[in-house]
């Protein structure tokens, strides 16, 4: 009985006392907009970089080679802090807007690296002359496949990121972690505040998993049915020469 009555009243402290659970979906929705932004620039920028890492011209190859390394090699949080706390231009950047940005450009370094290594893999595959026509349409037919080629990498990098937004709290962004860190050292519940903040997280990963997961089916299907159209053309043509 009295396991039963700490586990309410630590459900009433945490979740619902003093609005607790106005903060806690405010944090949340601060939450999804870092990753959300994160993973746009991540997305942009990493398109951009697998694009110059792939060039034909060693010198831009090299810079985006360059780009990638550092982006995936410096810690997060010491970007976070570089554009929270060190103005650029006499702009204080916002929280968010930090480590939306920290964020993004880690992912991106990351993303162009999943492109470029996919992108390189099939392009093993074709000859010179079909190298030399999609290098002209890097964009728009060589990214495509590597995305779809690259879906569980992306996938692992979207959860990545999505964690990644706990770093934010440094800077008192007001995200998911910091906000339930602040309400269970206020009520002496920090056990079942992280237990929450974790299966909050955990629900998230599983939705990205799903999302992933329903993607990655879907373009193996269709692969599987182009494969059997393009045999089936190629029974046809050769009962046809016969």
């Amino acid at each position: 009985m009295n396991i039963l009555l700490g586990i309410t009243d630590a459900v009433y402290s945490n979740l619902i006392s003093g609005g607790a659970y106005y903060r806690i979906i405010k944090a949340l929705a601060v939450t999804v907009l870092i990753t959300v932004a994160a993973w746009i620039i991540a997305m942009v920028l990493g398109m951009i970089i697998s694009y110059m890492t792939c060039y034909e011209k060693k010198i831009i190859s090299g810079v985006g080679r360059a780009l990638c390394f550092i982006l995936r090699s410096v810690p997060v949080l010491l970007t976070i802090w570089l554009f929270y706390y060190v103005p650029a231009f006499g702009i204080n950047l916002p929280a968010v807007v930090a480590s939306s940005l920290a964020i993004g450009l880690y992912g991106a370094g990351s993303f162009s690296e999943i492109l470029t290594r996919s992108a390189k893999r099939e392009m093993e595959n074709y000859s010179d002359n079909i190298k030399e026509i999609l290098s002209h349409s890097h964009f728009t037919a060589v990214i495509p496949e590597a995305v779809e080629n690259s879906l569980f990498e992306i996938k692992r990098l979207t959860i990545l990121l999505m964690s990644l937004s706990s770093l934010a709290g440094y800077i008192g962004t007001g995200e998911l972690v910091n906000v339930m860190s602040t309400i269970g050292h206020r009520n002496m519940y920090p056990f079942f505040s992280i237990f929450f903040c974790m299966v909050i997280y955990l629900i998230a990963a599983a939705i990205i998993e799903a999302i992933f997961n329903k993607l990655i089916t879907r373009v193996r299907k269709r692969k599987e049915k182009e494969a059997e159209e393009e045999a089936a053309e190629a029974l046809s043509r050769s009962k046809a020469t016969e």
